[in-house]
């Protein structure tokens, strides 16, 4: 077959593929993956954006593997084979061949943790700390792996009603070898710190439960290590899913996610299917953190629910924005929702956190187009690290700022919400409707200024409308039942 022969049938597939693969899944099995879609993807492709918002979307509808942003420049990576590198040209996309290349001719730096390793760096801290550091196993992934989870607090080994928790994850992607580090190094900076009375550290762990979990995609990181090193799902029925497509809130809402099985972004055969999605989602549902942050890379950015086009988050959408704004601030990142700063995205944890269990999460993008997805160790772990950490402290320092908390001594806590309503000017500008937590507690994170508090019961008015004023603290309140 001549080239233009060629060309010309690969133009032909790049339009019909996506279509032809949603609808029929046509394209799952790996030997179609090898034979016609030129194998395994180990390039890195930069390719300059003149309308980012449009051609981001075309990306994705092309079933492109979209590594990182660098939203300064207007480019954008992408992880590519041959076949892709044909498909981009002859869309018309502008590709800088320069960093078109084969990855990393020597291995993965060794200095990165696999699975083993992370497990081992918590057994180490757990077995160092034991008054304050608790592990303990979330969940198994398909091959049989345990999902690994380290509590952080005084009294580890109660439930405490009266502490919030709060959640820090790395590694839903396997090819993201930075996450782990910076989920380990702030578990190493907590206990560190609290054995050393540092007064921020004491007090944190003394008035909070920390999860921390470093690696939630143990499987798709062992094939990382095993050679496959742009692996971006899990390892689930052998083509894998991308675990930040499954979950169960907006799942496949609006093609932010692919339904075909060779795609980098399939979101699974059904929503919440994959074991690591449910392992996160059990461990949030029984401790109901305030915050959570996901740090994935690369982009340097912030992302705050929600993730389809044109979503916004509720009542407190001004409390989800800010402290957004301000991560970005302290890590010089730039803040947004997905589709603002990115593309549409379905069935991410964070939105299912936000609009399932009320939490505050974050995505942190670290690192730029510059580091990648695997940067020299020696050269960037510190750095990296060093960089976000003030992400994590400010919303551990949060905790204590403004808002209500409180405890309803009630049976079935489960039928119960705290409604707030934000006064401006004596008019009511926002409601929030907080769902109380099943032993009754409650933690509100809000702005500056005067509320109407009430308590319904199953619809119903169960409570007096009391007027709170809160200022930059925590205020304890408690509801006239």
């Amino acid at each position: 077959m001549s080239f233009k022969t060629s060309a010309l049938a690969l133009a032909v597939m790049s339009l019909s593929l996506p279509v032809l693969a949603d609808q029929h899944h046509s394209f799952s099995s790996e030997a179609f993956h090898a034979e016609v879609l030129g194998g395994e993807r180990d390039a890195i492709a930069t390719i300059m954006l003149k309308q980012p918002h449009a051609e981001l979307a075309h990306l994705n509808e092309l079933g492109m593997d979209i590594a990182g942003v660098n939203r300064a420049a207007s480019e954008v990576d992408v992880v590519v084979n041959d076949w892709d590198l044909e498909r981009l040209e002859l869309a018309g996309f502008s590709v800088r061949f320069d960093k078109a290349q084969k990855l990393y001719d020597k291995g993965l730096d060794s200095e990165y943790k696999e699975p083993a390793e992370v497990e081992q760096m918590l057994r180490e801290i757990a077995d160092a700390n034991p008054e304050i550091a608790k592990l303990e196993s979330i969940g198994k992934s398909s091959e049989g792996r345990d999902i690994w989870a380290l509590k952080i607090s005084d009294n580890v080994s109660e439930d405490e009603a009266n502490e919030s928790s709060v959640l820090f994850n790395g590694m839903h992607h396997a090819r993201e070898v930075m996450t782990p580090e910076v989920v380990l190094d702030a578990a190493a900076w907590l206990v560190t710190n609290y054995v050393a009375g540092n007064e921020k550290a004491v007090s944190w762990v003394n008035n909070n439960e920390i999860y921390l979990v470093p690696m939630v995609n143990v499987d798709g990181n062992a094939k990382v290590w095993a050679g496959s090193r742009m692996w971006r799902k899990n390892t689930n029925y052998g083509h894998g899913v991308d675990i930040n497509r499954n979950y169960p809130y907006q799942w496949g809402a609006c093609n932010g996610s692919s339904g075909s099985t060779w795609s980098d972004t399939y979101r699974g055969p059904a929503a919440g299917s994959e074991p690591e999605a449910q392992a996160l989602m059990g461990l949030v549902s029984r401790v109901k953190p305030v915050f959570d942050i996901s740090f994935h890379s690369y982009s340097e950015i912030v992302i705050y629910p929600m993730g389809c086009k044109g979503a916004r988050t509720g009542g407190n959408r001004s409390v989800v924005e800010g402290i957004g704004a301000e991560l970005g601030r302290l890590v010089d990142y730039e803040p947004g929702t997905a589709w603002e700063l990115l593309y549409s995205v379905d069935g991410g944890d964070i939105d299912w956190m936000y609009g399932v269990e009320q939490v505050l999460p974050y995505v942190l993008e670290v690192n730029s187009s510059r580091q990648g997805f695997q940067p020299s160790y020696s050269q960037w772990r510190d750095v990296t690290v060093d960089r976000v950490r003030p992400s994590w402290q400010y919303l551990l320092d949060r905790m204590a700022a403004s808002g209500l908390k409180g405890r309803l001594d009630v049976e079935n806590a489960s039928e119960y919400r705290v409604k707030v309503e934000r006064l401006e000017n004596g008019v009511m500008a926002e409601v929030i409707d907080y769902k109380v937590n099943p032993n009754g507690s409650f933690h509100i994170v809000l702005d500056k200024g005067d509320y109407k508090v009430s308590v319904r019961q199953n619809g119903r008015t169960a409570s007096d409308i009391q007027n709170v004023s809160v200022g930059e603290s925590l205020l304890t309140f408690e509801p006239k039942l």
